[in-house]
């Protein structure tokens, strides 16, 4: 590294505040205002599908009571039929078959009255639960237009920063490329080290990658040697201005 001249040392900063600058946006691609706003509406969503769902099973139950009670009454219904068939045909020869016959007629007649009241309260709780439904349909509706219309602000915003960090990336690779193998190698291990910061400048008795002072023996001893060393704080390369 001592080997690195000037032109290398000012192209090594040019290249760090380059990749500084991919690193913000690629951040600020991480971070969208316009993906938490998706996320947020997503959840909404997510959290109506699962009301939808029970909301579903309710409605369902409701459903097959209203069949059930409406069978009975119908079997309710023919057995009536049948009795009063047999009370009045005149087929009944005795005063116990006809007394039979007539509380038969009556208690069928009030089980189908009673089971006709129940059917009215289930056909209410239907009625309830489909008006819920609909009113959650109405709501998942608007939700999903917000969803569509957050997904292609997402994707706007997201696009242009994609665009604007591949225009930084045509910048940076020339740059790259104009630098030693041996030295861009350094510096790309530095960075991955130093959470994208490979290299920093003693500056008032500092490194500006760490911003650690350093004790004046250490001090004396980077400005005596080379341009280019390794901070001993942070192990980031160190360029020593003359």
């Amino acid at each position: 590294m001592s080997d690195a001249t000037a032109e290398d040392l000012d192209r090594l900063l040019v290249l760090q505040g380059v990749d500084d600058e991919i690193r913000r946006l690629e951040h600020q691609l991480s971070g969208l205002v316009e993906q938490r706003t998706l996320d947020e509406l997503v959840q909404q969503d997510a959290t109506l599908a699962e009301g939808d769902v029970e909301l579903g099973a309710q409605l369902e139950a409701a459903r097959r009571d209203q069949r059930q009670v409406e069978g009975e009454i119908e079997a309710l219904g023919q057995r009536l039929a049948e009795e009063q068939q047999r009370l009045y045909a005149g087929a009944l020869t005795s005063a116990r078959e006809v007394q039979a016959a007539e509380a038969e007629i009556a208690s069928t007649t009030r089980r189908r009255s009673e089971h006709e009241d129940q059917l009215l309260e289930v056909m209410e709780r239907v009625e309830e639960l489909e008006g819920r439904a609909a009113e959650l349909t109405a709501v998942r509706s608007g939700l999903a237009e917000r969803i569509a219309a957050a997904t292609a602000a997402r994707d706007a915003a997201a696009q242009d920063l994609i665009a604007r960090i591949a225009e930084v990336q045509v910048r940076r690779d020339p740059i790259a490329a104009a630098l030693p193998a041996a030295l861009l190698e350094r510096y790309g291990e530095a960075a991955r080290r130093g959470g994208g910061t490979g290299v920093g400048v003693l500056k008032e008795g500092a490194c500006s990658a760490c911003r650690i002072t350093f004790p004046m023996s250490e001090l004396n001893t980077y400005l005596t040697g080379p341009p280019l060393t390794t901070c001993t704080q942070c192990r980031r390369l160190l360029i020593v201005p003359a």
